[in-house]
């Protein structure tokens, strides 16, 4: 199966690529940053080999699962003791489409925090029927 990422022709981006360039050291990184990026990116691309190679674009728990109410899935990957990094994908004409990728709390108690997630996922939702209308907005993964 192929991995490709959600282009948005009017925001001009990648989201999921556009989140992931944060785990993209610099030379002005400390080792110690350095080896926290690389750790981060390396695991979620296997996560994302994995789910698309083994499990041909299927979620299966726990690197992934169907999200209720919402017609893609979720890779989740710890970022630290307090966040969770959401990557959303979804399946079609065997590719494995990335569609958005967010940071969450592990604990959001306030309206404020769940309304946040709402919209995050209402935006995964649109880029995921954009992408249905036009099947040629993707950027190869690498």
């Amino acid at each position: 199966m192929e991995v490709v990422y959600y282009f948005d022709e009017e925001e001009g981006v990648s989201p999921v690529k556009k989140y992931l360039e944060q785990y993209i050291s610099t030379d002005k990184d400390s080792p110690k940053k350095k080896n926290y990026n690389l750790n981060i990116f390396a695991d979620i691309n296997e996560k994302i080999k994995h789910i698309a190679g083994v499990c041909d674009g299927r979620p299966v728990k726990p690197i992934a699962k169907p999200l209720k109410d919402y017609p893609f899935f979720e890779i989740t990957h710890r970022k630290n003791k307090n966040t969770l990094i959401r990557l959303l994908f979804f399946r079609h004409n065997n590719k494995m489409i990335l569609l958005n990728a967010f940071d969450k709390p592990d604990n959001y108690k306030t309206s404020a925090e769940k309304g946040k997630i709402k919209r995050y996922l209402n935006k995964t939702n649109e880029y995921r029927n954009k992408f249905i209308k036009n099947k040629k907005n993707y950027e190869k993964y690498e």
